[in-house]
């Protein structure tokens, strides 16, 4: 069973990284598929492209992970499970930095959690995901199509979830100390057992889809658009409330640590080009305050 829910999240990773290989095309950018494993249990495999024409960097990173004591932060705030007889973690998840300021940093993400028992069948499970977008120069039209394709995979399944889902991604991608969103949203789900574990899976595999091709929507529409240094440098500096997301506030890469993780592959997230700025200059003040507008409406309505 554990083998077959591994080639689930396989077949996903490998599409993605076959779309992301096939849009990047420079014979110059940085290219790594590694495997690897976890001395505790499980391992994984992790694609990245680095210093491309296409991709600043991405990360497509696939992991199973097997242990005793379930981290705190696999857990959420709901749940209370107990793991005696061990756990198996797997996910998937994608990060995309694009190096052209008019197209949006994207993030995927879908896992299961199960509880094993004495035999390390399943005893019990449940499963989290979701994908969400983060521009730094925003269409309206690219937004709305985002959702209107969220919202149209989950109908499918129960037209209850993209108005949970997109509430909570809205809810979640929130940095505190910033007061603002991560970007315009998406879905983001947790603790789910609503349907069984076969058709919650397949939910799943079509959530990764569903990413992809709304992401290269939006990528293949924007990728030849002309930008500045001034636009350049306006991105850059707006990645910087991604990674301060991602180090203090991300539940994901809280796991990673807490189950002692591979940390190239945790930190695959973060951006490689950043910035960080004491005082804003009038450009950037006039290009955030339209960016704000966005990222503070809600899409999901």
């Amino acid at each position: 069973m554990i083998k077959n829910l591994e080639h689930i999240f396989k077949n996903s990773q490998e599409k993605i990284i076959e779309s992301f290989s096939k849009v990047e095309k420079s014979n110059a950018a940085r290219t790594t598929f590694d495997k690897w494993k976890r001395p505790e249990g499980g391992g994984g495999q992790t694609f990245v492209i680095e210093s491309g024409a296409f991709f600043d960097n991405c990360a497509v990173n696939f992991s199973s992970i097997s242990g005793k004591k379930l981290p705190k932060a696999a857990l959420g705030n709901a749940l209370v499970k107990s793991s005696n007889n061990g756990y198996q973690a797997m996910g998937l998840s994608v990060i995309s930095h694009p190096k052209n300021p008019y197209i949006p940093t994207s993030h995927l993400n879908i896992r299961l959690f199960c509880i094993l028992d004495r035999n390390k069948e399943i005893k019990e499970w449940w499963a989290g995901g979701g994908y969400d977008l983060t521009p730094y120069i925003s269409f309206k039209s690219d937004n709305i199509k985002w959702h209107d394709d969220a919202k149209a995979l989950l109908n499918s399944y129960n037209k209850s979830f993209y108005k949970k889902f997109s509430k909570n991604c809205n809810e979640y991608f929130f940095i505190p100390h910033r007061n603002e969103r991560r970007g315009v949203g998406g879905i983001f789900f947790d603790n789910f057992t609503q349907m069984n574990l076969a058709k919650t899976t397949e939910m799943l595999s079509s959530i990764a889809d569903q990413y992809l091709s709304s992401y290269m929507h939006i990528a293949n529409k924007r990728k030849k658009t002309k930008f500045n240094k001034e636009q350049k440098d306006f991105q850059l500096l707006r990645r910087g409330r991604y990674a301060e997301f991602n180090l203090v506030n991300d539940r994901g890469t809280a796991f990673g640590l807490q189950s002692n993780g591979r940390i190239q592959s945790i930190l695959a997230s973060l951006p490689k080009d950043v910035k960080w700025s004491y005082k804003k200059d009038n450009s950037y003040i006039k290009m955030e305050k339209q960016l704000l507008k966005h990222i503070n409406s809600d899409w999901n309505v």
